[in-house]
């Protein structure tokens, strides 16, 4: 599935929330499925500065792909870094270092205020480490 592919999926899935209480519990399932940073990776070199709680998210390279886990103390981050991570993961570095990330546009109602003008933190933090493994391709080449 393409970043737009899962970004509209994603979009789909909330508009058919009609509550308070519905939207919540969408976040604490999709917080479940975050694949978790392992706890030596939480360090300043991963964290996602600026974030109101602790925050980490790592990228691996594997088959040419980018796959991200993360973590963070609060909840609602958790499920926000989920769906962060449900979009990008999966994809080449240039894919995603390219991506237009448009749906927080459609679902920031979801989430505090702060995340609303917040997120971008975690957008670059992972667009930084995809960019990482493009720049290391390009070297390769």
């Amino acid at each position: 599935m393409s970043i737009n592919e899962a970004q509209d999926k994603l979009i789909e899935d909330v508009l058919l929330l009609e509550d308070e209480e519905s939207r919540q519990h969408y976040i604490e399932n999709v917080a479940k499925s975050l694949p978790l940073i392992e706890d030596k990776y939480k360090h300043d070199h991963y964290r996602v500065q600026g974030w109101i709680s602790d925050m980490w998210v790592r990228a691996v390279y594997i088959k040419e792909k980018v796959w991200f886990t993360a973590w963070s103390s609060d909840k609602d981050s958790n499920g926000l870094l989920a769906m962060f991570s449900r979009i990008l993961s999966g994809n080449h570095p240039k894919d995603i270092a390219d991506a237009d990330i448009y749906f927080m546009n459609e679902i920031a109602g979801l989430f505090q205020p702060f995340f609303s003008v917040q997120w971008p933190l975690i957008l670059r933090k992972m667009k930084s480490q995809a960019v990482a493994y493009q720049i290391q391709l390009l070297q390769a080449l």
